[in-house]
């Protein structure tokens, strides 16, 4: 008879084995308990961190909200009132205008809101595809995107559109070829006062912006009510050729 030459593993070395995956194991259990218990204690944090939450402070997505909002609230600052011709010519702005809106939030922050714009050619009335508007508060704007309004209207005269402050997409350059988003609600919090550098995009001479506009909302940071103690002002205006 043959005798059996496979080898056979000592009882030492399958003790030694289970005793690695015993200690593995009681590893990983101990490490996944642990892991659990931070997330619950970070989450009673957030718990506690938000007992005060913000409510929603919202300003719809359309021009009746926007109508509203003017007629009772009295929240309207105008950083442009009347007309004034501009226009873009070898490649830089004429008769550009900057101007310095004051936010005063000691208690009560802007909470949303909206851009309102009026603009056009005399010889076209409203606006044509190649031409914008040219609006920068303090770096975080630019050629304002019109796809992005919220509500167009193209008239005889005229152009009118409503965009929603904390969602301004605009192309940084001329060539358009970069889309960002800036939320100008937030920014108007930042500082006491911001800078709006506001120009027509459009060779046309005879182009035009009858009002740039802001209306908008307020809250509490504190309590987290809407209240209507934040107010936009504008301090100061100058011509520009940029």
């Amino acid at each position: 008879m043959d005798k059996d030459n496979s080898k056979k593993i000592p009882f030492w070395e399958l003790f030694k084995t289970l005793i690695i995956f015993v200690v593995a194991f009681t590893i990983i259990i101990f490490v996944a308990k642990t892991i659990d218990s931070l997330f619950v204690e970070k989450d009673a944090g957030n718990q506690a961190g938000t007992s005060l939450t913000r409510p929603a402070v919202t300003c719809g997505p359309d021009f009746a909200s926007y109508s509203e909002l003017t007629q009772q609230s009295g929240h309207v600052v105008k950083l442009i009132g009347e007309r004034k011709n501009m226009y873009a010519a070898g490649g830089k702005f004429v008769n550009s205008e900057v101007v310095l809106a004051k936010s005063e939030t000691a208690t009560s922050k802007v909470a949303c809101g909206y851009l309102f714009v009026r603009a056009g050619t005399t010889n076209d009335g409203a606006l044509q595809k190649w031409q914008n508007l040219y609006i920068n508060p303090n770096g975080f704007g630019g050629h304002i995107n019109p796809e992005s309004a919220v509500s167009v209207n193209d008239g005889e005269g005229y152009s009118e559109y409503l965009y929603a402050l904390n969602k301004i997409q605009y192309w940084p350059n001329h060539s358009r070829q970069e889309i960002r988003t800036a939320d100008w609600a937030a920014l108007l919090n930042v500082s006491e006062t911001v800078p709006f550098d506001i120009a027509f995009n459009g060779e046309d001479k005879t182009g035009f912006i009858d009002e740039v506009s802001i209306a908008y909302k307020c809250w509490n940071p504190v309590t987290g009510e809407e209240n209507s103690d934040c107010r936009l002002e504008v301090t100061s205006s100058k011509d520009t050729i940029k």
